[in-house]
């Protein structure tokens, strides 16, 4: 593909379809200020969080125009959001992923006493038809930080149980991180061509944790040496672009008037090396706090989106003369 190609990932904030007269003029306005801003950054591909269902992307697909496409994710969590993945070129899916793998994390336990064997929201893989080889997406939405408590109460009984409480919200978090990796490894070790990515690939989504949590961290796989060095490592390895985002806007949400970055766009080696920008479009996003009661008529999702650019030659060989093993 000559051109360039913009990708972006964006939690849109409970895009659910109008359920009466009071709220059809909210969902109108912001399919208005989704497509309007979606179209404006000229993105290719947009991977989207909290999307309310099938009829959601699809509005907001119809919104776009021709030549956009979706693929929506079939198994949302008990609220109904979902992952989507909207592009301006032929989309093809590839995989949901929904099960913890036995050679991950396979059984977490919850505050009830259950045991967990499955995401909470199910992960989506597509392949872009954008030239070349193409590009493979996943995109995730990974469990909150939001503490519940037995039998679904949102304050705890004591201390000790909010600490389990939030205890047992990192260990699914945790266990949701290590499916994705271990999905990763299998799918880019098995398409590696030259101990390189055989499509290049990116990993994003709300991932609700920092670039330096280890639940993401996790996600980038081998420990980076020098993406100008090849190594062994480089086939299943993804980079968190986001440390290159603009440092005064190195945030996707503010909580309680705190910048955060919890949505992320990770990429193999070859897209590294041709990230032209990325930015974080903060400008419009305002501080939340815990409830959400007064988000219901928003317009404006409470995430900013994160672009990012990649030089349209990235489809060129990768010169691999200079492999030097795993990285010390």
């Amino acid at each position: 593909m000559a051109n360039n190609l913009i990708v972006m990932t964006w939690n849109v904030e409970n895009l659910f379809p109008p359920d009466g007269t009071d709220t059809a003029d909210t969902y109108t306005a912001k399919l208005t200020y989704l497509t309007g801003l979606i179209a404006g950054t000229g993105a290719d591909v947009v991977a989207l969080q909290e999307i309310g269902s099938l009829r959601a992307a699809q509005d907001l697909q119809a919104a776009l125009g021709q030549p956009w496409q979706a693929v929506v994710s079939s198994h949302p969590d008990s609220r109904g959001i979902r992952v989507a993945v909207l592009a301006r070129h032929p989309l093809t899916e590839e995989a949901q992923i929904l099960a913890l793998p036995p050679s991950g994390l396979p059984a977490v336990p919850d505050v009830d006493g259950d045991t967990l064997t499955h995401m909470g929201r199910g992960a989506l893989q597509v392949h872009v038809d954008c030239g070349g080889a193409g590009l493979r997406l996943l995109t995730a939405h990974l469990k909150s930080k939001l503490l519940t408590y037995p039998g679904g109460r949102r304050y705890p009984l004591n201390e000790d149980e909010r600490a389990r409480g939030a205890g047992y919200a990192l260990l699914r978090r945790t266990a949701e991180a290590v499916a994705l990796r271990v999905h990763l490894n299998q799918t880019l070790a098995a398409a590696a061509v030259n101990g390189q990515p055989g499509t290049p690939t990116i990993l994003c989504g709300d991932l609700n944790d920092g670039p330096d949590a280890i639940t993401t961290v996790l996600l980038e796989g081998p420990a980076d040496g020098d993406v100008n060095r090849p190594d062994k490592g480089d086939a299943i390895r993804l980079y968190n672009l986001g440390r290159r985002l603009p440092p005064t806007r190195a945030y996707s949400r503010i909580y309680q008037s705190n910048g955060e970055l919890i949505d992320h766009i990770l990429a193999t080696r070859d897209l590294q090396l041709h990230l032209i920008t990325i930015d974080s479009l903060v400008d419009d996003i305002t501080s939340i706090g815990a409830s959400t009661r007064s988000r219901q008529k928003a317009v404006v999702p409470d995430h900013a989106p994160v672009v990012a650019r990649f030089n349209g030659h990235r489809n060129q060989p990768v010169d691999h003369s200079a492999f030097t093993g795993w990285p010390t």
